[in-house]
Order: structure tokens, then C-alpha cells, then sequence
């Protein structure tokens, strides 16, 4: 294989040769299409993708294969006999078959002789229908007619070539001005298709070298050739456009397929085969959203094209719209002319310019209007109030907060959810309390059995005086220990209003309990009994050792604490992100009011614009009339000289002194007529006949030329009208400028904005880490559970002493009995106060588990992998921004569409009138 060769023609652009071996794997006659057998290079990313791929040392190039449409068959038929082969155009296979295709090759190798080409007839790849699109390594579609290339456009490679059809066709130059408007789009999605391209290469070079060598014969470049020469339409085109665009949705979503078919097969290595079920709903709705993002992405493709192309007929109009202006600036010149002729036009000036006044004080309000909207938009997006925002970055801002609140309304509901269970398993947890209530009561029956043992203790008495000692000193320390508690837990109650009720509930218990234990001793032994039977149901075996219980209840205290102290602030955390949520929601809304009303100012302001061009037109005939009107007046003055013999005298004195020589001569005519009367009387009658109808005469074209002046200054006072319409014309260009510097403004402001974003999402990170301190606060609660059962078993024994002691000593019963009361009182507050932690610390882990499950499925749906254990927050964020940045461009490429058609209907109405 010759090594590749890259010229330069003189617009500086690289144009890469292809050297193609076509042949024939899988005709498909029936749809139009057959598959492709091709080598080549690859401009851009897709050559240094496939290089980074490939391992094999040697330097011939890897084969591809492609989509090329049949030339035995014509574009739009189906195979006769299927409902609607008349109109329905042909499809491309699918990834399935494209696999099948490449197993079919079980007799190409790398050695196989192709024919060669001569150099004559070597293609550069600009978008012609029907080139050849070599790509290393990839499988790709190419429906034939689709300018600009699809498989060059689906899989990263850049979009330049699709830029202004027709100039690149004609001379195959690509104005800078297209391709700068190209740049941004193409880069949003060169990173996304090269990872595509990189996957696409893998699989094609493991295909290729599975295959044994030798293949079938080559075909003939005659069917190439054919496709080439052929004649292309513009229904054809758009009927390859149509096709492009459902192969590139198709191609999208069988690739989205197949990486999530990967990351399932990985993850199932992994998991338990308890939660196989879940994770297959989950990925099967992750599927379907990334196949709906990926047409999405191709249909912003194809709409990106149809914009540039309306921006070159735009183009077009701009021209004829610039030889008018000069029409009309020839026009100014000749009215000046007619200016410095006229000098009555000085009361019709003023007021034309006090209309002018007005007209620019009312562009000035409208200026001020829209610096105020701006304004206040900014105000409530950007409260550092930065001077440099563009309008589509605010918009982008407004998109972003949108996502926001639907991540937080979802947020909610899933917090809904995992309520409804804890309550389910607050039920579950009574039940288990009534059957603890029932084995209390087992226990009460044994105690009978315990007080037979009485005499028996009698012997212990001494070591027993010793032990309620050792007991009365541990409830002191008890006691204060639990005043200590009591002391914190009053203060989170103060922060938090929720728990006060249930407070008081359990105060109104406390008392009860009071009551009911000073009532009867019989309550004592049985809540004795109890105790010892609940420590027994939940620790099998405890030390009976003063020092290990001891030991134990400060442990319980320390951790207690220190699982307040977390909830409290975790709660605290909770409800500043709350506030602002809500805050950002207000400002929201507020935006979006703004936007509504900026894009009606803008809507007003086009209507003026387009008001001011049709007086424009209308000035240039009102000219051509006054021009006509003109010419008749001077050739009535010719005539007037020539009759009176003033020819030589006007040419000499000039245009303006012409009235006057007229008029000179009027009066020499009656001075020498008056003379010949007192010369000679008896004519004297007809001359003065003849001198009466001659002042008539003159007397009519005085009329008549007091008519033509006035003519003259009403044309004048129009050439004015005309000229200030110019000057406006001029300001609001000039104001137009200053809101594009504005804009350009807006949009440094609203990139200021994005970077407090990103400090926003570096505090969720920290929201991360406390969830990780709830972790360590849950296992430190049920090491709390574990020590208080323990104590209660300890209590117990210590109680069922006292009883003995207060049988055999009834000096002592009456203190034994308050401090047992006692302990049991705290042991109750302790119990509550446990059981509220407890429900707190599983309420915080509800959060943080939603929390997780939030990022997990947002990282799902971008197509991250999650299989890696350290996958960084800002990757997700860059992803989420790059989505919101592609709709957002959707919705303003939207917008220029309705302002290119509506401009597109006006400016052909004036060209016919300047016409006219």
C-alpha cells in the first residue's frame, strides 16, 4: 500500500487523498444499500483514535467497512410486494448486520492484490454526493448524496465541510466567516464521538484479525465511478439528508446499547444476585434515555446545517440590501444639489427636525428600557453585580437553574418514598414491643419462684450492706451523668420544634409512671423482672462486675453526645440548603417574567426597522417625481428665453439669474411699447389691446410659476423628510452596535456566574463527606444498643439485691426503694432519648442513601462509568453543563430561524418598489 499524500491548494486548506479498494461483502438489493469493503486515511481525530488502537507494527493501513447506496437500485423504492415501497425511502441496515457482513469476509487478508487507481482519478474528500469517506477502523453509514459527508460528521470527525454548500462546490473554499459559526458546535461534540470512535475501532480490529487470509475477488471501480458521475437532484438530496439523519439516530442508540450491554456485564460480576432484578429496571430506563440524547444530538446536527444554509440566502439579501443603499446615497448627493437652490425650505426644516427629536428621545427610552431589563436580570442572577454577561449565557443560567428544581422535585418524592418505609418499619418495630411486653410478663411469673430463694440470701446480707453502698455511690454518678445529658438534649430541642411534642408526651408518661410506681412495690419487682428478661432476649451473656457496667454507661454517655452534636449539624446544613433552593426557585421564575418581555421590546423594535425602509422606498419615488417635475420646468424656461431672445444672456449669466433677465425683458418690451404710443396715436389703440393681453399672459405665468416654486419647495421639504429618515436609519444601526457590545457584556457577566456554580457544586462535594460521618454515627449507635442492654441486665441484678436486702432490713427499704426509683426513671429518659437518636440517625441515612442513589443514576444517564471507585464529582458536573450548553444552543438557533424567515418576507416587498 503507497503511503499517504497530503497537498495544499491556495486557500491553505489540507485535502487528504484517498486510495480506496472497493469490494462487494453483502449486496442488499431489496432496501438499496451494499456494504463496502475500503482503506484510507482519516483527517482529525479519527486517524489518531485508530492509531492508538492498532497494534500491529506494519505499515499498511487497516480496513473499514461502510454504507454505500446500490447504484443498481433507485433512491426511495422498496422491494415490490411491502406496503409502502412506493414512498417509503430506503434504510439502512442496522449494527447487527453490519456484524454479520464483517464475518462474511472469511477470506479477505492484508496481502490481497487491489487495483490500483491512477492518480487522475483520485477524489479529495469536499462533501461531493457520493464520495467515498475512508475511515480507519470504523463502521460507518454513508447513504450516498449527503453533503458534507455522514459517516465523516457521525463519528467526531470535524464539520467544516458542511459549511455554505454551494460556494464549497464551486470553487472549494469555505469563507472564514461559516466556518468560525461551525467551530462551537463541532467542538461541543468531538470529545463524545471520539470516545465512540475509539470503542467502534476496537471492535473492527478484532473482527479484522479473527478473519483467515485469502477473500473473493475484487470488484470493478466501474460501480463507483457510475455513483459519482451521476446526476444529483435537490429531492435527492434531501431524501439522503432524511435517510443521514435516521441512520446517524439509529447508529447512536445501537452504540449506546452496546456500552451498556459492557457496563452490565461488569457490574453483575460485582453485585449480589438478591439485587439482579433492580439493576436491570434501573439500566433498562438509562438505555432508553441515552438513545433518546443521542437522536436528540444528531437531530441538533442536522438542524445546524439548515441554519447555516439560511444564513447564506441572509447573505444574499445583505448584498442586494447594501447596492440599494447606495442607490439611495446618490439620490442624498442630488438633493443636496437642490438645496443649495432653494432657500424657502428653513420653517419645513425645523419641524422635520423636531419630528427627528422625538423619534431619537423615543430610541433612547427603548435603549434605556432594555439596559434597565438587563440590568435587573443580572441583579437577580448574579448578586456580585459583574459588568460582563452575555443575553445567551443568561439564558444558559435560567436552563440551569430550570434542571435544578427538577433534580430537587425528584429528590423530594424519593424522600416521600423512604418515609413510607421507615414508617412500615416503625409498625413492624411495635409489633416486636408487644411480644417483649409478652415475655415481661413470663418473667413476672418467675419472680414468685425468686422470692422462695429469700432465705437463702439471708447468709448474704453483709456482702450484699456492701454492695447497696457500692450501687447508691454508681446511681449518683448515674444521675449526674444523666442531668448532664438532659442539659444537651434540652438544647437541640430548642433547634428543633418537631421533637418538643414529643417531649412533653414523654414527660406526661415519666409522671404517670411516677404515680403508678409509688402506688404498689409490686410494680418494682415487675419491672425488674422485665428488665432481666429483655437483657437476656438481647445479649446472651454480661459480666455481673460493678466496674464493666460502669465502664459500659459512660460509653453509652460519650456517644450519645457525640451522635447529637453530628444530627444537629447535619440538620442545620439541611436546612440552609433548603433556603436557598427556594431562594434560587424565586429568582428563577423572576428571570424567565424578564426574558418575556425583553424578546417583545425586541419584537417592536424589528417592526420600527423594518417601518423605516418601506418610508425609505417610498422617499426614492417621491425623487423620481420631483426630478420629472424638474426637467419640465427648465424646458419651459428654454422655451420662454428662446421666444424672447435671451439664450446667449441666460447662458452667460447662468440658472439662477435667468428669472430675472425674463423679467428685465418684460419691462424693456413695455418701455419701448409705451414710447411708440406717444410717437404714434393712431396706433396707439391696438398696441394697447396688444399690451393687455400680453399682461394677462404674464400675469398667467406668474400664477403658473408661483405654482412651480411651490411645487418646487413641497419636493424640497420631502428630499428633507427623506434625508432625516437617513440620519435615522444611521442612529439606529449605531444603536444596534452598542447592544451587541452589551450582549458581548451580558455574556462575560453569566460566565462569571457558571464559575459560582461550579463553587456551589464543590460544596455538595462536602455534603458527600458528612454522609460518610452518618456511616460511623449509625455503627456507633448500635454499639450503644448493645452496651445498654448489657447495663440493663446489670441493673436488673442489682435490683433483684435490693430486694433481698430490703426483706431482711426494714430500716433501709424506704431509701432502697426511692433510689430504685430513681434509676428507674433515668433508665426510662435514657431508653427515650435513644430511641429518638435512633430515628434521627436513620432518617440521616435515608438522605445520604438518596443522596448517592441521586448521583449514581445522573452519572448513569451522562454514561459514566461507575464501576470505578474514585470517579470525580466535576466530571459529572463538565458532562451536565455540556447537555445544558447543546440545548440551549438548540433554543437559540430556533429563535434565529423565525428572525431570518420573517426578515426573508420583508425586504423582497421593497426591492419590488424600488423597482416600481
Amino acid at each position: 500500500m503507497e503511503p499517504l499524500r497530503v497537498s495544499e491548494e491556495g486557500s491553505g486548506k489540507r485535502h487528504v487523498l484517498e486510495k480506496s479498494i472497493w469490494q462487494l461483502c453483502a449486496p442488499n438489493k431489496s432496501c438499496g444499500w451494499m456494504m463496502v469493503l475500503r482503506e484510507g486515511p482519516v483527517s482529525g481525530r479519527t486517524a489518531h483514535a485508530a492509531s492508538t488502537v492498532t497494534t500491529d507494527p506494519s505499515p499498511a493501513p487497516v480496513p473499514s467497512l461502510s454504507l454505500v447506496p446500490d447504484p443498481r437500485t433507485r433512491p426511495g423504492t422498496a422491494p415490490a410486494g411491502e406496503p409502502g415501497s412506493e414512498d417509503r425511502p430506503p434504510a439502512p441496515p442496522s449494527s447487527v448486520a453490519l456484524a454479520r457482513a464483517s464475518l462474511r469476509l472469511a477470506g479477505w487478508g492484508r496481502s490481497a492484490a487491489a487495483p490500483h487507481r491512477p492518480p487522475g482519478q483520485l477524489r479529495e474528500d469536499r462533501g461531493l454526493p457520493g464520495a467515498p469517506r475512508a475511515r480507519l477502523g470504523a463502521v460507518g453509514l454513508c447513504p450516498g448524496g449527503r453533503r458534507g459527508g455522514s459517516a465523516r460528521s457521525a463519528r467526531g470527525a470535524p464539520r467544516r465541510r458542511a459549511l455554505s454548500v454551494a460556494r464549497v462546490d464551486r470553487g472549494g473554499n469555505v469563507p472564514a466567516s461559516e466556518r468560525d459559526l461551525a467551530l462551537p458546535a463541532a467542538g461541543e461534540l468531538e470529545e463524545v464521538r471520539g470516545q465512540v470512535q475509539l470503542k467502534d475501532n476496537c471492535l473492527l480490529n478484532s473482527v479484522i484479525k479473527s478473519l483467515p487470509p485469502g477473500g473473493p475477488a475484487p470488484v470493478l471501480e466501474e460501480a463507483y465511478d457510475h455513483l459519482l458521475e451521476a446526476p444529483v437532484t435537490r429531492e435527492q438530496l434531501n431524501h439522503y439528508r432524511n435517510v443521514a439523519e435516521a441512520a446517524r439516530s439509529e447508529l447512536a442508540a445501537t452504540l449506546v446499547q452496546f456500552e451498556s450491554a459492557q457496563s452490565e456485564l461488569r457490574e453483575l460480576r460485582s453485585k449480589m444476585l438478591s439485587k439482579e432484578v433492580s439493576c436491570k429496571e434501573l439500566k433498562a430506563e438509562m438505555e432508553s434515555y441515552k438513545e433518546n440524547n443521542a437522536r436528540k444530538s444528531s437531530l441538533l446536527i442536522s438542524l445546524r446545517d439548515r441554519v447555516q444554509e439560511l444564513e447564506e440566502e441572509s447573505a444574499a439579501l445583505s448584498t442586494s440590501k447594501i447596492r440599494t443603499e447606495i442607490t439611495a446615497q446618490s439620490a442624498i448627493k442630488e438633493n443636496q444639489e437642490l438645496k443649495k437652490k432653494v432657500v424657502e425650505l428653513g420653517e419645513k426644516l425645523q419641524k422635520c427636525l423636531k419630528e427627528n427629536e422625538e423619534n431619537k428621545n423615543q430610541v433612547s427610552q427603548n435603549c434605556r428600557k432594555h439596559e434597565e431589563f438587563l440590568a435587573q436580570l443580572r441583579d437577580c442572577l448574579d448578586p456580585e453585580k459583574n459588568a460582563k454577561a452575555s443575553d445567551e449565557d443568561l439564558i444558559l443560567k435560567l436552563g440551569e437553574l430550570c434542571k435544578e428544581n427538577a433534580f430537587v422535585k425528584g429528590q423530594i418524592v424519593a424522600l416521600e418514598e423512604t418515609i413510607n418505609v421507615h414508617e412500615m418499619e416503625a409498625k413492624a418495630s411495635r409489633e416486636t414491643i408487644m411480644r417483649l411486653a409478652s415475655e415481661v410478663n413470663r418473667a413476672q411469673k418467675k419472680a414468685a419462684s425468686c422470692i422462695e430463694e429469700k432465705g437463702k440470701l439471708s447468709q448474704d446480707l453483709l456482702g450484699a450492706m456492701e454492695a447497696k453502698e457500692a450501687l447508691e455511690r454508681e446511681v449518683k454518678f448515674f444521675q449526674e451523668r444523666l442531668l448532664a445529658g438532659q442539659r444537651v438534649w434540652d438544647a437541640s430541642k430548642q433547634e428543633l420544634s418537631l421533637l418538643k411534642r414529643s417531649s412533653l408526651e414523654l414527660e406526661k408518661s415519666l409522671k404517670a409512671s411516677l404515680e403508678a410506681t409509688a402506688a404498689s412495690e409490686t410494680e418494682l419487682s415487675s419491672f425488674r423482672e422485665k428488665i432481666a428478661a429483655l437483657l437476656r432476649g438481647s445479649s446472651g451473656t454480661l459480666r455481673p462486675s460493678e466496674n464493666a457496667i460502669l465502664e459500659r454507661i459512660r460509653e453509652m454517655g460519650s456517644q450519645e453526645e457525640s451522635g447529637k452534636q453530628m444530627v444537629s449539624q447535619l440538620e442545620a446544613q439541611i436546612s440552609k440548603l433548603v433556603e436557598q433552593l427556594g431562594n434560587e426557585s424565586q429568582f428563577h421564575q423572576k428571570a424567565l417574567q424578564r426574558a418575556q418581555k425583553a424578546e417583545n421590546k425586541l419584537e417592536t423594535l424589528q417592526g420600527q426597522l423594518t417601518h423605516l425602509k418601506e418610508e425609505l422606498v417610498s422617499g426614492g419615488v417621491l425623487r423620481d417625481d420631483l426630478n420629472f417635475e424638474k426637467q419640465k420646468y427648465l424646458k419651459f424656461l428654454d422655451q420662454l428665453s428662446e421666444k424672447m431672445k435671451l439664450d446667449q444672456m441666460a447662458a452667460e449669466l447662468g440658472f439662477d439669474m435667468r428669472l430675472d433677465v425674463v423679467l428685465a425683458r418684460t419691462e424693456q418690451l413695455v418701455r419701448l411699447e409705451s414710447n411708440a404710443v406717444i410717437e404714434n396715436k393712431t396706433i396707439a389703440h391696438n398696441l394697447q389691446r396688444k399690451l393687455k393681453t400680453q399682461k394677462e399672459r404674464l400675469e398667467s405665468k406668474e400664477l403658473h410659476m408661483n405654482l412651480l416654486r411651490q411645487k418646487i419647495a413641497h419636493l424640497e421639504q420631502e428630499k428633507q423628510v427623506r434625508s432625516a429618515v437617513m440620519v435615522e436609519r444611521d442612529e439606529a444601526n449605531v444603536t444596534i452596535r452598542k447592544l451587541q457590545k452589551k450582549v458581548e457584556r451580558l455574556q462575560k457577566e453569566l460566565s462569571v456566574c457558571q464559575e459560582l456554580n461550579t463553587e456551589l457544586k464543590a460544596k455538595l462535594a462536602d455534603t458527600n463527606e458528612l454522609k460518610i460521618k452518618t456511616l460511623e454515627q449509625t455503627k456507633a449507635i448500635e454499639d450503644l444498643n448493645k452496651s445498654r442492654d448489657k447495663l440493663e441486665k446489670m441493673k436488673e441484678k442489682a435490683e433483684k439485691k435490693l430486694l433481698s436486702v430490703k426483706s431482711e432490713l426494714e430500716t433501709t427499704e424506704h431509701e432502697a426503694k426511692e433510689n430504685k426509683e430513681r434509676a428507674r426513671n433515668m433508665l426510662e429518659v435514657v431508653t427515650s432519648e435513644m430511641k429518638t437518636l435512633k430515628k434521627s440517625l436513620e432518617e440521616a441515612e435515608k438522605r445520604e442513601r438518596k443522596l448517592v442513589d441521586f448521583r449514581e443514576v445522573v452519572s448513569q444517564m451522562l454514561g459514566l462509568n461507575m464501576m470505578s471507585l474514585a470517579l470525580p464529582d466535576y466530571e459529572i458536573i463538565k458532562c451536565l453543563e455540556r447537555l445544558i450548553h447543546a440545548h440551549q444552543h438548540h433554543f437559540v438557533t430556533c429563535a434565529c430561524l423565525k428572525d431570518v424567515t420573517a426578515k426573508q418576507d420583508r425586504p423582497p416587498q421593497g426591492h419590488l418598489q424600488l423597482l416600481h
